[in-house]
């Protein structure tokens, strides 16, 4: 049954990409188009930043035992975007995405209820964010964007109660975790991939050497750079590899498709991926 369903998805998806399931070629996105499918490659989660927040600014709101608790929450969140193969917990490789979750700020205050003198409200406000960085092969990390979210909890209880410790920690726990699902499930629908557009500015043997906006390309990690020349309609004529990336410029060994010839002028396009929303 699950078999089914998941052709049937996939015979949809290709329905609303393509237009048509027995299209004979595939329809290539033009540079004014945004691609919304699945980033391919995976992301990982780190704790450090959390534990600490918990460790020495919020250790009165909430235990730093929750750390784990937390990211296992976060990291199944962001698996449910569906836009990453992978969400991997604390991993070392070199050249990748990580997703960085902080606590902004938690507080808690008391208000009278007019209709109700017996009784007050208190209130749990939390600011949580993630944020995406890049790492490149050097270890050097650039923050990318980051996603926010802020969340208001409000109960009421008797006006001359005191709420406990154990139950305010309760509260400021609820509210971090669903802000922390709701800026997960936006950093996957901003987590799109997208196309850099460029052309041949030259061609040396087997080399072409493209003109192009390099600052998002740079961005991507090596493994899932991809470089194409298209045609007018963009099809495929040809694909890069061995890429040289320099400011404003990309060299690379080109691989003809159906037995395209290449010339100066022709369009290129580069993967990369574009965070989208606030």
């Amino acid at each position: 049954m699950n078999r089914h369903l998941r052709y049937a998805g996939f015979c949809l998806v290709t329905l609303i990409s393509f237009g048509c399931a027995t299209a004979p070629e595939t329809v290539y996105v033009t540079e004014a188009q945004q691609v919304t499918t699945q980033a391919l490659e995976p992301v990982n989660l780190d704790s450090i930043a959390l534990r600490q927040d918990l460790k020495s600014r919020f250790s009165r709101q909430l235990s730093p035992d929750m750390t784990d608790e937390l990211m296992n929450d976060i990291q199944a969140q962001l698996a449910n975007t569906k836009r990453f193969t992978k969400v991997l917990m604390n991993a070392s490789d070199q050249e990748t995405y990580i997703i960085e979750p902080r606590i902004e700020n938690l507080n808690s205050f008391e208000s009278p209820l007019n209709m109700d003198p017996t009784r007050k409200q208190v209130t749990f406000k939390a600011r949580v964010r993630l944020d995406v960085k890049f790492m490149n092969t050097k270890g050097q990390i650039e923050l990318v964007k980051s996603y926010s979210d802020d969340r208001k909890l409000d109960t009421k209880i008797p006006r001359k109660e005191n709420m406990a410790f154990e139950k305010k920690q309760e509260f400021f726990k609820r509210a971090v975790t669903v802000g922390f699902r709701a800026a997960a499930d936006r950093l996957g629908t901003g987590f799109n991939p997208s196309y850099e557009m460029g052309s041949i500015s030259r061609i040396n043997g087997r080399i072409a050497y493209i003109q192009i906006n390099t600052s998002k390309i740079r961005k991507v990690p090596k493994k899932q750079q991809a470089i194409e020349v298209v045609d007018d309609d963009n099809r495929v004529l040809a694909s890069l590899g061995e890429l040289q990336i320099e400011d404003g410029s990309v060299s690379g060994r080109y691989f003809e498709k159906g037995g395209s010839s290449l010339k100066e002028g022709m369009k290129v396009r580069a993967r990369v991926n574009a965070m989208l929303l606030d």
